[in-house]
Order: C-alpha cells, then structure tokens, then sequence
C-alpha cells in the first residue's frame, strides 16, 4: 500500500506564486527601455532628416539668389519685369534701319518677361520663387491720408479706432515727444515699452508696437495683408504696374472693379503713366501723384518656398547701377519655418536660367 506525498514544503521566507511576477515585471521594464530607445532613435532620425532638408533647402536657396542677383544686375528692368537675354535699346540719339528696327524688335519679344508683381516661378524639384517690386506694397513708412485710412479699413478698424491709431501712429514715427492731438507719445505707452520710436517704421511688424494697434486691428485680416505690406522711409514710389490687387486698391483708391481692369490691361501692356491707368480704370485718384509711377523702385523682395522641409527663404534685392562702388547689394534676409499648403502650383513658369 503506498502513502500518497502531500505538496512539496515551500522554502522559508519566500512567498507562493513569487516567480512568475517577478518576470512579468523585469520583461516590462525591459520593453519599456526598448519602447524609449525606439522612440528616441525614431526622434533623432527626425531632427537628422529636417536637418538634412534645411541645409539642402539652403544651398538651393542661396544658389537661386545668386542666380537673382545676377539677373538683376545684368538685365534689362521694364515697367513691369526683368527683360532676360533681351536686346540692348537703340541709343538716344540713334536711328535704326528697318533691318535692324526688326531684329531688335524680335529679340524683345523672344525675351523671357520675368515679372515682379508676386507671382510664382518654378525653381528645381520642389521649390518657388516670387519676387515683388517694393514699390508695388504698401510702404507703412510712408502711409497717411486716404490711403492709411483705407488699409485701417480693410484691417477692419473702427472709425473711432482708426482716427485714435492715425494721431498714435504720427507721435510714433515724429522725432519729437510732442503729443498730436488724440495721439500718444511715451508717458502714454505701458512702462518697459520701447515705444514711441521717434522714426519711420523699419519693418511691417513694428506697426502692430503703435499704441492700440494690437487691440484695433483685426489679426486675421492682418495676416491676409501682411504679405503686401512693407516698410521702408528712404522710399517714396509706388508702381502702378507690380501694385497687387490689395495694394492698388490702398495706394490708388480704386474699387474692386478698377483694380481688377488695371490688372488685366497691364498684362496686355504695362501702362506708361500714372494719368493712362487713372484713365483706363475711372479711378478718382487721391494719392499724391508726384509719388506714382510706372516702373520698378530697385528694391526687389524675394521669397522662396520649399514645399519639401517647408521652410522659407526671403530677403530684399537692392540694385543701383549708377553706383560704381555698390551697384548691387541683398539685406533682410531670412528663414521661417511653417506649416502650408504644397507652394508649387502646377502651371508655374520656370525661373530662367542665366544667358550665356
């Protein structure tokens, strides 16, 4: 007869059922590592990658404002665009024979018409480049009357509002620390605020420091409007031919309607004076007319886009020919990063190559 064994006897000091949680724990904590590692790994090859991109994004970028500079120091400059691989004009005093009236007349219209009113051009695999005359935006620097009223406006300020943002705006930009009436000057300003400046406005931005302007203006039509708009006091032009529609509208004072026309009759044919465009359009203009014109300020705004690493390369083109020391020179240059939309528009022209 044999005796049945009872359970083995358990070790003292160690509890039932000890080593099987034990594992679960040391085999989640393991995981746990790997997961961090993983993660870790997967977020360094990240950085790596938008690292890589924005120095591919910046060669190319710096490589198209060479090309840029280039052409626009070598180029012809029209009313309207750069005249690439264009034929030289006939001296003042010159006269050409219908041989030569011909083939000057075919070499301009074989010439690539690199605009400056903002519009795209293809650049590589997955870039745009848009260049903008600054004498087309509207220059903040300059801005009063009519004009400052109707941008106020479209940044949907009220009457109150906008009569209270001109009188501040004028104490901001005067060298003095006299207070217009309505306006502020620096005992009005909240304390550690760095304005009034005294001076001209330098960049578009700095408009949002003038006293109210931030609780005055409608923050998404600024956004709409911030790409028209610039700042700069030693410029007084404004191009009726590279104006967009937002800024022929604030400058000029045409209605939705007479914008539009001036923008489709200067695609047939780039107006040759301010009186022609007033007259093609019905605007009843009322901005100073000393200060309109019809041909490039010299100061190109450049941006490039890169729909890869989603950055964004911009910067100002300064050309003076008739300054032997400095006939060129690049200034408020910079890189931004944001989230968009795919820049590149499939019916985009290609941005022209140098001429040989």
């Amino acid at each position: 007869m044999t005796r049945s064994r009872g359970p083995a006897p358990r070790a003292p000091g160690r509890p039932a059922g000890f080593v099987l949680p034990t594992v679960l724990v040391v085999t989640s904590v393991v995981t746990l590592i790997f997961l961090v590692a993983i993660t870790a790994l997967a977020s360094l090859n990240r950085e790596a990658g938008l690292a890589r991109a924005r120095v591919t994004f910046a060669q190319q970028a710096m490589t198209a404002e060479a090309r840029l500079t280039y052409l626009g120091a070598t180029e012809r400059v029209g009313p309207r665009s750069l005249a690439i691989d264009a034929p030289l004009p006939p001296g003042e005093f010159e006269t050409l024979d219908p041989e030569r009236l011909a083939a000057f007349q075919a070499g301009m219209a074989n010439a690539t018409d690199l605009r400056l009113d903002n519009r795209p051009y293809r650049y590589g695999s997955s870039a745009i480049i848009r260049l903008q005359d600054q004498a087309g935006m509207v220059n903040l620097s300059r801005l009063s009357g009519p004009a400052l009223r109707r941008l106020l406006a479209r940044l949907n300020v009220s009457a109150a509002g906008a009569r209270s943002l001109e009188a501040a705006l004028a104490d901001y930009a005067d060298p003095d620390d006299l207070r217009t009436s309505g306006g502020a000057e620096r005992g009005d300003y909240p304390d550690g605020s760095d304005a009034p400046a005294n001076r001209p406005l330098r960049t578009a931005d700095e408009f949002l420091n003038v006293l109210g302007a931030r609780e005055a203006v409608d923050m998404a039509a600024w956004r709409e409007m911030r790409p028209f708009l610039a700042a700069d006091a030693t410029s007084f032009q404004v191009n009726v031919n590279t104006a967009d529609f937002e800024a022929l509208r604030i400058l000029f004072g045409m209605s939705e309607a007479q914008a539009r026309a001036a923008i489709r009759g200067r695609e047939v044919e780039p107006f040759y004076s301010l009186a022609q465009a007033v007259a093609d359009t019905g605007a009843a203009l009322d901005t100073n007319p000393e200060i309109g014109s019809v041909y490039p300020s010299g100061r190109i705004i450049y941006t490039i886009e890169d729909s890869l690493s989603r950055w964004t390369y911009t910067g100002r083109l300064n050309l003076t020919p008739t300054n032997v020391e400095r006939p060129f020179w690049i200034d408020r240059t910079e890189y931004s990063e944001a989230r968009r939309p795919d820049p590149e528009p499939v019916n985009a022209p290609e941005f022209p190559a140098a001429p040989r």
